[in-house]
């Protein structure tokens, strides 16, 4: 089987990456406009000649290299791709326009492009810096390929392998554009109304622009140093609350639900996504009150399980003084993440409901005859077998890479309890801290949250699969057998075992 595995085409993938970067220009027009409007010429300059270079980029390779057809695997590639050179690139600009070096802007442009809302920006950072970061965190809540898919590429298998990459689990329309660009508006809905009910809340225009793109996208960068809290008002909790909460829900569930509106209650993970909010307030609240000398506030402490929850990671009070037992039950709120096919991150509610599932037929199994099949459903939708495989996987190497990046901040003199908190909060691309990321941290912590980040949200196997060497290199071995030459080898053999039996006659 292994002998069969080929590598991707570099060619293909560069195709694509082309066309990407074009989509990735267009982006970059945005905060050179809003730079405009808010009277920074300099950073209009900045961003607007990033815009400019990055198109020329992505049109010379468009030009200069033929059509191919993507693979799958190309498809994976691109899609793990997609995000660290929109993070390098993104970097640039940030760096120049806010007085950064380039790896804390690299690390501010990763936790935007990731939706995290981890910071090491100065507290006097430009308006137009604020704005750039929450346009990046939407854009990559609804996902730059997305864009690439709905504005650049034609109809046809591309479009749609380039689009399974990232959205696999929602299948509306059997043509993929009408698809990405339904889900498009959904977003931009969404994000309107989270607007209109934060100017409402007494919001300025810009710091409603700002929360809202944030929100929606689960991502969390505020205006603020002191986030949600620097408000204190009651009606803007509860609307970053709702449009984290709506921005955690699968966008394919809004669709299908508007044909027919019972789908929305019936839905298991909808209904886990509240429980797990209510559980976890009900938790935490527990553990604040066991905490002496600690000030518990209800509101405080809801709007702060949702937003773990759905990894929105806003906060209205410094986490860091919260007891290790607080800290340890915001960790896993961080872990179970929201809905599939949301802007939330974690390992999500629906694989770890299908692992619950598992985990019943595992004990079931004891009891029932061996001749007995036990199919795993989910909400009367049978689970395949290799789709359970991916997810038991995914949330093996979850646990894997969370555990060995708080080993190298312990390493660095953190305490546990921080450590897995704050790489929690990077994997699960929430954005909240207990005071360990900022600034003054060593390059090599801030390199690992920007690693953790990068794979919470290209969600791991695509950016292990980037990095492994057969990826792009064939492996050598000894020639496999033609039809004809199996018909030639002798059972003494050698090279029998490297002989498909099912080569095409």
């Amino acid at each position: 089987m292994y002998e069969l595995v080929s590598p991707v085409s570099p060619a293909a993938v560069l195709k694509y990456i082309g066309y990407f970067l074009i989509a990735f220009s267009l982006v970059l027009i945005v905060p050179s406009m809003a730079a405009i409007l808010l009277q920074d010429n300099y950073a209009a300059i900045i961003y607007g000649l990033t815009s400019v270079l990055t198109f020329a980029a992505g049109f010379a390779i468009y030009r200069l290299i033929p059509e191919y057809d993507l693979e799958v695997k190309d498809a994976v590639i691109i899609s793990a791709l997609v995000f660290p050179i929109s993070a390098f690139i993104s970097a640039f600009p940030m760096a120049v326009t806010n007085n950064m070096s380039y790896i804390d802007a690299f690390f501010e442009s990763v936790s935007a492009v990731t939706t995290t809302g981890l910071s090491v920006a100065p507290a006097d950072s430009s308006m137009v810096f604020l704005f750039a970061r929450s346009w990046a965190q939407w854009i990559g809540g609804i996902g730059i390929i997305i864009i690439v898919v709905a504005v650049l590429i034609h109809p046809g298998t591309a479009a749609f392998r380039i689009y399974k990459t990232q959205y696999s689990q929602i299948k509306l329309f059997p043509n993929v554009l009408k698809t990405t660009r339904l889900l498009g508006t959904l977003y931009i809905l969404l994000t309107l109304v989270a607007i209109i009910l934060l100017l409402i809340s007494g919001m300025s225009l810009f710091d409603s622009v700002c929360h809202a793109l944030s929100s929606v996208s689960t991502g969390g960068f505020s205006t603020r140093s002191a986030s949600i809290g620097a408000f204190d008002n009651p009606l803007i909790l509860f609307s970053i609350s709702l449009a984290s909460f709506l921005g955690a829900v699968s966008f394919g569930l809004y669709i299908k639900s508007g044909r027919k509106p019972s789908r929305m209650l019936k839905s298991s993970e909808l209904q886990w996504l509240v429980l797990i909010c209510i559980i976890g307030f009900a938790v935490l609240l527990f553990t604040t009150i066991r905490s002496e000398g600690f000030d518990s506030n209800s509101e405080d402490i809801l709007f702060l399980a949702i937003s773990a929850v759905s990894t929105s990671g806003f906060s209205t009070v410094d986490v860091s003084i919260y007891s290790d037992a607080s800290k340890w039950v915001i960790s896993v709120l961080m872990w179970i993440g929201g809905s599939t096919g949301s802007t939330a991150g974690g390992i999500k509610i629906l694989r770890l409901l299908v692992l619950a599932k598992l985990i019943k037929i595992v004990f079931m199994r004891v009891f029932l005859p061996v001749e007995v099949i036990t199919p795993l459903k989910l909400d009367n939708d049978r689970i395949k077998k290799e789709e359970i495989n991916n997810i038991v996987v995914f949330s093996v190497l979850y646990i894997s890479i969370l555990v060995f990046s708080a080993y190298v901040f312990m390493f660095y003199g953190v305490n546990s309890a921080d450590s897995i908190f704050e790489v929690s909060s990077a994997l699960g691309t929430v954005g909240l801290s207990a005071g360990v990321t900022g600034p003054d941290m060593p390059d090599v912590l801030k390199m690992v949250l920007c690693a953790d980040m990068l794979l919470g949200r290209i969600e791991i196997i695509p950016l292990l699969i980037l990095v492994m060497p057969r990826t792009w290199i064939k492996r050598r071995t000894d020639r496999v057998h033609t039809p004809d030459q199996q018909k030639e080898c002798s059972g003494s053999c050698q090279q029998r075992r490297r002989c498909p039996s099912n080569l095409p006659q």
